[in-house]
């Protein structure tokens, strides 16, 4: 309030950089100087000039100022080096095969930066500071959420070839006489897994996971049909089927707390993240 006045000369030019009415910005330069017991500004025709005692409080405040812009960019990542904690909450196929390799550079780039990743199915909580920075397969529903979509993951329909061998390859539809691997129920509406249990109602369900990799082992080792993310069944030796179709794909987000958009370490990783990704998987 009183460096803005100092600065601008006149209330009604103080007043909308404070966000302030002109009256109101009057009301409170009045009792700043009821309460520091001396007048800080004189009256003049063409606007408001220190007296002396304003001119050393002018001195001190500026100085206050500075140290508390420079501490608010030391708190918040406004310094040239970013350093500091970032925590990452992803899923832990997304984590392990796309993530990975990606942050390995960052960390190079930013060898003052440490990212803790958690990686399980539950996302935590942007609102309660459980996460800094979180990617997922729904956008964000929220104004207070700063988000980008990230890539379009593709899935497949894999087979070992033992498996294939024993059974032989599906018909487009029934499934009789073969087995699937898939997530456990609580991810029953997911859209690849109501695709593969569509596609193939006459299978048995052979095993349910609901970690990837654990799905991906199990149908390398010819326990069933998976529908994987493209980047996971195909660096393993399993045979990508065609029936027509591609299992439906999903949409990964990453999003971050608007009130942490200053965080110069958290920008630069989502930047990062964002030009290292393929926009399709």
């Amino acid at each position: 309030m009183f460096l803005a006045v100092a600065r601008a000369g006149t209330l009604s030019a103080a007043g909308p950089r404070l966000g302030l009415t002109q009256p109101t910005a009057g009301r409170r330069l009045r009792a700043l100087e009821e309460t520091v017991g001396v007048t800080l500004f004189q009256r003049t025709p063409r606007g408001f000039r220190l007296t002396e005692a304003g001119e050393a409080m002018f001195r001190h405040a500026e100085r206050m100022e500075h140290e508390a812009v420079a501490l608010e960019r030391r708190l918040f990542g406004e310094t040239r080096e970013a350093g500091g904690v970032l925590r990452v909450s992803t899923s832990e196929w997304f984590a392990r095969h796309v993530l990975g390799p990606v942050l390995a550079a960052f960390t190079c780039e930013h060898p003052r930066v440490t990212v803790e990743i958690v990686a399980e199915s539950r996302l935590l909580d942007l609102d309660r500071q459980e996460a800094d920075l979180v990617f997922r397969f729904v956008a964000f529903d929220r104004a207070d959420i700063v988000q980008r979509r990230l890539t379009q993951i593709r899935y497949g329909l894999y087979a070992s070839q033992s498996y294939l061998d024993a059974r032989g390859v599906p018909d487009a539809h029934g499934g009789d006489g073969h087995a699937i691997v898939t997530m456990d129920r609580a991810f029953d509406a997911l859209a690849d897994v109501a695709w593969l249990r569509a596609r193939f109602p006459g299978a048995h369900l052979a095993v349910r996971s609901n970690s990837r990799d654990v799905q991906a082992a199990a149908c390398v080792h010819g326990a069933g049909l998976a529908v994987l993310p493209r980047v996971i069944g195909d660096t393993l030796p399993l045979v990508c089927l065609d029936v027509g179709e591609e299992p439906p794909g999903r949409i990964i987000w990453l999003g971050y707390h608007r009130d942490l958009k200053s965080l110069a370490r958290l920008r630069a990783l989502a930047d990062h993240v964002h030009a290292s990704v393929p926009k399709t998987l």
